[in-house]
């Protein structure tokens, strides 16, 4: 088991689930699980996106160089910081699985780039 799953496996909130749900799918589009500012984070070449439990349990997927990349689907939100861009993941609603996907693309083709 490598530390990110320890950590997520080891999460008492209510956003362990959808943690889990979001480390497995990342795994299998290629991505490299790490923890990092002790958080779990996901790497191709670079940190392309991490996983932030917040106190209101809610889930901010992040996306580390979204300043780099357009947003297909203008759910990202900046919240007044230049790189970084979130999506609000609530446990218990619908997972926007397509919408997630589609912003991945976009962070993994300037992942790729030099």
């Amino acid at each position: 088991m490598n530390p990110a799953e320890d950590y997520i496996l080891n999460f008492k909130g209510a956003q362990a689930a959808l943690m889990a749900f979001l480390h497995q799918h990342f795994e299998k589009k290629g991505l490299q699980p790490k923890i990092a500012y002790g958080l779990p984070f996901y790497y191709g070449k670079k940190w392309v996106c991490y996983l932030k439990p917040n106190k209101d349990e809610s889930l901010d997927l992040s996306f580390t160089r979204a300043n780099q990349f357009k947003d297909p689907t203008g759910l990202l939100q900046a919240r007044e910081r230049r790189q970084i861009s979130s999506l609000v993941l609530w446990p218990e609603a619908d997972v926007p699985l397509e919408a997630i996907d589609a912003i991945l693309e976009e962070a993994l083709k300037l992942d790729q780039k030099k």
